[in-house]
């Protein structure tokens, strides 16, 4: 393939997650409802002259060779068993890191995506998944998109009714990131709890958009707030700010990221007012459908 092309790569909100347990290989056994959002890091693929994969990255701390990107690309060289043509890729960065929103598992998806069109390796749906579970526990739902239930690490996908259309307004905390091992290392144990998602899944499938609203206003959506709250103040902050003016902020993922749903623009470009009020940084983006639909 000698053209090149473009991809983006979308971000995730976790509407719900529960921390089931630790599992033997250290990893965590969770529940969770990822959904897929509008905000996204962009990937250039384009003809390179050396033979393998050049990658460079907007963010320059990210351009190592321990990107997902460049580690994506090891992974299908390996897998090809023989010399593929050259291509460079650009990842034009737009998702907040370590935020809990799956940046970067969402690149390596779009990578795995890319790569297999760009090499014309012809990998199945079911080969780009596990693949995509070798390389992190996020990238098989960023390959599905839409919205799902993860179960096991990450890997384990059921579909579920796309969402009804909302704005989101996701608050990310100035200087405050979470890499996921540190938060899932970091919470309390004594006090984890694990909220149940049936109520939520049941709102979803139902679309009944007031049942959702209700579930996530319930306060306790996701085991990892114990590890990140206590320790954040400006976090706390700007949570307490948002139910202030009448919003419901859930904490997402690892965090630091808090967002906020809402069917009306103008209530989500007052939300991103208080976000930045409070020397937060805002993004108003929308829920977007299944990947397999596009």
């Amino acid at each position: 393939m000698s053209r090149l092309f473009i991809l983006k790569a979308y971000a995730k909100i976790n509407l719900g997650l529960s921390v089931v347990g630790r599992r033997p290989d250290g990893y965590h056994d969770l529940e969770s409802v990822m959904q897929q959002v509008s905000l996204s890091d962009t990937l250039l693929f384009e003809p390179a002259s050396s033979q393998g994969c050049d990658f460079f990255c907007t963010d320059q701390r990210l351009s190592g060779p321990d990107n997902l990107v460049n580690r994506t690309a090891s992974l299908l060289q390996q897998k090809a068993g023989k010399a593929l043509p050259g291509v460079k890729i650009t990842l034009f960065k737009n998702i907040p890191v370590e935020a809990g929103l799956a940046g970067g598992s969402a690149d390596a998806a779009a990578a795995l995506i890319g790569l297999d069109r760009y090499w014309d390796l012809k990998l199945s749906w079911k080969e780009l998944l596990e693949i995509g579970a070798v390389l992190g526990s996020d990238i098989p739902f960023c390959l599905h998109g839409g919205t799902a239930l993860a179960k096991g690490r990450g890997e384990l996908l059921y579909s579920l009714p796309p969402l009804p259309f909302f704005w989101v307004v996701l608050a990310v905390p100035e200087n405050v990131t979470m890499p996921t091992a540190a938060a899932y290392k970091g919470f309390d144990k004594t006090k984890m709890g694990n909220p149940s998602l049936e109520p939520l899944i049941k709102a979803i499938k139902q679309g009944d958009k007031k049942g959702l609203m209700e579930w996530l206003a319930r306060g306790f959506t996701n085991t990892l707030e114990t590890a990140m709250l206590p320790g954040s103040d400006s976090l706390q902050h700007i949570k307490a700010r948002l139910k202030e003016f009448g919003f419901i902020p859930v904490l997402s993922g690892s965090g630091p990221t808090i967002f906020v749903l809402t069917e009306n623009y103008r209530h989500a470009r007052e939300a991103a007012r208080v976000v930045e009020q409070e020397s937060g940084r805002a993004y108003i983006c929308w829920v977007t459908g299944d990947n397999r639909e596009d």
